[in-house]
Formats: structure tokens, sequence, C-alpha cells
């Protein structure tokens, strides 16, 4: 019959041997007490309830040291993102820049542009009616992807600054309000994408002023003098900006993809 303080001498050996050998598996396999933050959880285990205070001391340092070392790699990869996507914020910027400085509303052409476009209620006669109306064709696609969607938020505050524009402004012929400029402005950033083969915030980023320059000409058109009424001019006008903002969608979220 195995006695009590037997069992306890046995019971100690056996925890003696498996941290001996937890101890011995890790001196062998490393040159660095943070190393030891590498050991099985099982091995570990065994280190903490070996009662061994100085293994258990070292086990506790290791882990620190490892938690320090993965939070100080987190951190720089963390900076590392953020500084690439500065980066590409400031070339993105430069290329936008230099696109929509030189851009002039006025050159798009809006020959045989009529408000009756708005009345198209067929799904397919009004698709048909767009890839074939000259403010989708009148300008060269690029054949090739060369930049991708942007990795940050293009201009968040871009829209709500339509007001303030529309506050400036002297009214137009037809009722406009600030989701009217927002479609023109989809319109535009797609047209660019497609134009350049820049899908990044670059093209993105439409001066609210060059869309409010394309909206005037809409809302000039002499085709909205045989629309009377506050409410039919104001529904008239709604539907052309949707007609707009949905010219190009499709084509350019597809050809924008691909990256």
């Amino acid at each position: 019959m195995t006695t009590p303080k037997t069992r306890l001498i046995g019971a100690t050996a056996i925890a003696a041997l498996a941290l001996a050998g937890a101890l011995v598996a890790w001196q062998a396999s490393s040159d660095s007490p943070a190393d030891l933050a590498q050991l099985s959880d099982n091995d570990k285990l065994e280190i903490l309830n070996s009662g061994d205070a100085d293994a258990i001391s070292e086990l506790l340092e290791a882990e620190e040291a490892a938690a320090q070392a993965h939070f100080a790699r987190e951190r720089l990869e963390r900076q590392k993102r953020e500084a690439e996507i500065e980066v590409e914020r400031a070339e993105a910027k430069v290329r936008g820049a230099a696109y929509w400085d030189s851009f002039d509303p006025d050159s798009i052409d809006l020959t045989g542009f009529d408000f009756s476009m708005a009345e198209v209620g067929l799904r397919d006669e009004r698709r048909a009616m767009l890839d074939n109306a000259s403010f989708v064709t009148d300008f060269e696609r690029a054949s090739d992807l060369n930049y991708s969607r942007s990795k940050f938020d293009c201009d968040p505050s871009r829209y709500r600054r339509i007001d303030r524009v529309l506050t400036r402004e002297a009214p137009l012929p037809m009722p406009t309000d600030a989701s009217d400029v927002a479609r023109v402005l989809d319109y535009l950033a797609d047209r660019a994408a497609l134009q350049t083969g820049d899908c990044s915030c670059a093209t993105q980023t439409v001066p609210i002023e060059k869309g409010w320059r394309l909206l005037s000409r809409l809302a000039n058109d002499p085709s909205s003098e045989t629309i009377s009424g506050s409410f039919a001019k104001d529904r008239a006008m709604n539907e052309i900006a949707i007609l707009f903002r949905t010219a190009l969608d499709v084509e350019a979220r597809s050809f924008c993809e691909r990256g």
C-alpha cells in the first residue's frame, strides 16, 4: 500500500521531471529567455504548477516580453500602413488637381439632350437611350486600370459643402437641390475614372463647382422651357440628375473592380 508521503514524493518527482523536460525542451530550442514564451500551453502549465519560483518568474518575464514585442510589431505595422496611405493620399491629390484643373464642364457634349429623356419609363429603353447619349459617348475610355480604388475615404465632407455652393450661386431656371448636384458629381467621377483609368480619390473627389457648372448647363437647356409648373420642373430636374448618375455607374464600377 502506498503511503500519503510516498504519493506526495511521487507527485513531486513527476512534477519535477515534467518541469525539467519542459525546461530542457525550451533550452534546446532557444537562445533567448523570450523564447520561453514559445513553449506549448501544456509546458507552460507544467512550469506554473511546478512551484519553481525562478522558472515561473522567467516564464512570466518571457510572456511579458513577447506581449510587448507583439504590440510593438502591431504598432509599427499600423504606422507603416498609415504612412503608405498618406503617400497615396498625397499622390492622388496631385493627380486629381492636375485632371480637374484642366477639366472644362462646358466640353461635355450635350448634343441631342432633351428633358424628355426623363420621361422614358421602360428600363431597357432608357438604357439603350443612355448608351447612345452624347454625354456617354463623347470621350475615349482608358484601356487599362492605372490606379485602383483608394484605401481611404476620398473626402467625407465634400457633399456637405454643396449647400454652401447652392447658397452662393444664383438660382437656376430649373429648381435644384443638393441631391441633384451630388448626382452630377458622381457622373463626373465615373466619367473621369473611365477616361483616365484612375479609380482612386484623384478622380472621385470632383470639385463641386464643376458639377454646378454642368447642372447649370442642363437647367438652362432650351428644352426646359416646355415644362411649366414648379412641381413639374422640380420633378424633371430630379429625374435628369438621376439619369446622369446612372449613365456611367455600372460601366465605371465594372471597370474599377478589375483592381
